[in-house]
């Protein structure tokens, strides 16, 4: 005879039918929750690790953003730069051409007026392209609280430093060029340069002295230039370190994705 002790009654079998029923209900609905958020850790219970690894993984793609950030301001201060440098190039190209102009011995005074006027309005203009901004702060002011580089008078305001910004974990580049090192020291600067040279070409001082001042510009345009080459290389820098900084945010991205989110057709295969 078999013992009662091992039967198993109805009840007892109803029991572990209902409970059973509870468990695949829970599972479904556990696997209809991961369906409708596209994630399979959704609490720190679903995955401790899995948690660590994620908090890991987003801490990383937000400096991966902020270096996004900071690669944008970067390009946005060099292009800015650039274009501002080569109108100054062109536009003291001009005022080389007029004072060539006004060593012809044959002049008279209006038309020497006339040369040094342009050469004033010009002037004005370099010193409109020394102060160019970025987000109201000006390119070649250096650190300065100021709204300008240069004053009315062509004289440096600006306070000569290095602006820098993030590019990459652990890497800083400088994003200015400061304008008393592209236009010239005070007192030996493009601004005064110009500032005799129309002075000279009104008075009609000799050739010697306007030979002065163009060599005097040819030096300051090989400054610019110099400018030039830096910003230059600092883009295409700037530019390698984008592309680096891309290629990690997605891969970053693909490893977070791997770690928080299912895989939807295993997923709905075990719901089915």
């Amino acid at each position: 005879m078999v013992s009662s002790d091992f039967r198993v009654t109805q009840q007892m079998t109803q029991r572990r039918v209902m409970w059973n029923l509870s468990q695949n209900r829970g599972e479904l609905a556990d696997l209809q929750d991961r369906i409708s958020s596209g994630k399979q850790i959704r609490r720190p219970s679903d995955s401790p690790v899995g948690v660590i690894e994620s908090l890991r993984l987003r801490s990383d793609v937000r400096r991966n953003d902020q270096i996004t950030r900071n690669i944008d301001d970067a390009e946005a201060w060099l292009g800015i730069a650039d274009r501002a440098l080569t109108d100054a190039v062109d536009q003291i190209t001009r005022v080389r051409d007029l004072a060539l102009q006004a060593k012809n011995a044959s002049l008279d005074q209006n038309s020497k007026n006339a040369l040094a006027l342009e050469i004033d309005s010009l002037r004005q203009s370099l010193i409109n392209v020394a102060n160019t901004q970025f987000l109201d702060r000006p390119v070649f002011g250096g650190t300065t609280a100021g709204g300008v580089a240069y004053d009315g008078s062509g004289s440096y305001v600006g306070t000569s430093a290095a602006i820098e910004r993030s590019v990459a974990p652990g890497v800083r580049l400088q994003v200015n060029v400061n304008g008393d090192e592209v236009f010239g020291a005070p007192g030996n600067d493009l601004f005064s340069t110009l500032a005799q040279l129309s002075a000279d070409i009104r008075s009609g001082a000799p050739s010697t002295a306007i030979d002065a001042n163009i060599n005097a510009l040819d030096t300051r345009t090989r400054g610019i230039q110099d400018a030039l080459s830096t910003v230059g290389a600092r883009a295409r820098r700037i530019e390698m370190m984008k592309d680096a900084n891309s290629a990690s945010g997605i891969t970053i991205k693909k490893q977070l994705g791997a770690v928080e989110d299912i895989d939807l057709a295993r997923t709905i295969t075990e719901m089915n």
